[in-house]
């Protein structure tokens, strides 16, 4: 677990929303191969968003921050 999911206390459903936007995010990298190293971070949040209704700022912050 990363050290900032650590120090906060977060609540159990938004932990398993971290859990499912992680996995989206290793999903949709996976099928792009190769290119997923290339495309832009805005291409894959904007996936997530399309199944998760999620902002892409929260998406944003779930990516790199937790």
């Amino acid at each position: 677990m990363p050290v900032f999911m650590k120090k906060l206390k977060r609540r159990e459903s938004t932990s398993v929303r971290d859990r499912e936007v992680y996995k989206l995010y290793d999903e949709i990298v996976k099928d792009l191969g190769e290119v997923g190293m290339y495309v832009s971070k805005d291409y894959i949040y904007r996936k997530i968003q399309a199944k998760t209704k999620l902002s892409i700022r929260t998406i944003s912050f779930i990516i790199n921050h937790t």
